[in-house]
């Protein structure tokens, strides 16, 4: 991503764009997991550290499309953040599903950046059980990358996909891989897209209490650890926590449930970079 900055930057040079393009090249370093695999897309997924591999709600179109197959009714979700209290990091995203049969359609979308720098995705995607534990999802996606001052633009499309098994009634494994061909982004450089490889579990150890983990690899980063805890105070209220390793983050957060509405509110913690808050709220109908 950087490279692909510099190619545009070579072509014209103020002093004024440069001081732009140094924010923009820090905004670049800061947000790259955010701005390739785009996980932690929705309150609940990010109060909860990203894992998300094992959860069966609507937000299984960011991050593990099986999910999808487990929805009881049509389902949408629209979410804001403000990384590390930026407004030039702001991110936001919506995401829609509706079950049929045994399968389920989805669609997502999401930018994040502002006016001089922003990259886009949206998603289409697809999930079916093929039997009553097992499920499998794919997405196709579609990148757009914008820099302002007539730097250029870039686009690609990409693919990701995953699995969900329930192996009893309180432990599920999940697998999910993200951009496994390393999309091309620009000819420049060869730039590409990072692919990223995730693994991770759930284990409800009762109604109100629920655990994460997940290991996860991309490819142009070493392998992080994540986990987390969910814990249903009382039956609208829900409290979560989680941690993440390379880089270290920290993360907090709680939800309010409401018929069939459903608001998460979550903050992550950087040791250098600050806290960056999230809101997200869901719709889910459920069966009848």
């Amino acid at each position: 991503m950087v490279s692909l900055y510099n190619h545009f930057h070579l072509r014209k040079a103020t002093s004024h764009r440069f001081f732009c393009s140094v924010a923009t090249l820090l905004c670049l370093l800061f947000i790259d997991e955010k701005t390739t695999a785009q996980s932690d897309a929705g309150a609940r997924a990010s109060a909860m550290a990203g894992t998300a591999l094992s959860n069966e709600d609507v937000w299984s179109g960011f991050h593990n499309q099986a999910g999808l197959a487990h929805l009881e009714g049509l389902s949408a979700g629209v979410f804001v953040e403000n990384r590390f209290a930026m407004k030039e990091l702001g991110d936001k995203g919506l995401t829609i599903a509706m079950p049929f049969r045994n399968s389920a359609i989805g669609i997502n979308y999401r930018s994040l950046g502002y006016s001089a720098f922003s990259n886009s995705k949206a998603g289409l995607a697809y999930s079916m059980k093929l039997a009553e534990k097992f499920s499998l999802g794919i997405q196709l996606n579609y990148h757009a990358v914008r820099i302002g001052e007539n730097y250029g633009n870039a686009n690609t499309v990409s693919f990701e996909g995953g699995f969900l098994y329930k192996m009893t009634d309180k432990l599920s494994i999940a697998g999910h891989i993200f951009n496994p061909t390393r999309a091309k982004l620009a000819d420049f450089n060869d730039e590409r897209i990072p692919s990223l490889m995730r693994f991770g579990l759930g284990y409800k150890f009762s109604e109100k209490v629920r655990m994460n983990a997940e290991v996860r690899k991309a490819s142009d980063a070493k392998a992080s650890l994540r986990a987390a805890i969910e814990y249903w105070v009382i039956e609208p209220l829900a409290i979560r926590a989680g941690f993440g390793t390379d880089p270290a983050r920290y993360t907090f957060g709680f939800g309010y449930r409401l018929k069939e509405f459903q608001l998460d509110v979550a903050a992550g913690y950087h040791l250098m970079l600050g806290f960056t808050p999230q809101l997200s709220l869901t719709y889910s109908m459920s069966k009848k």
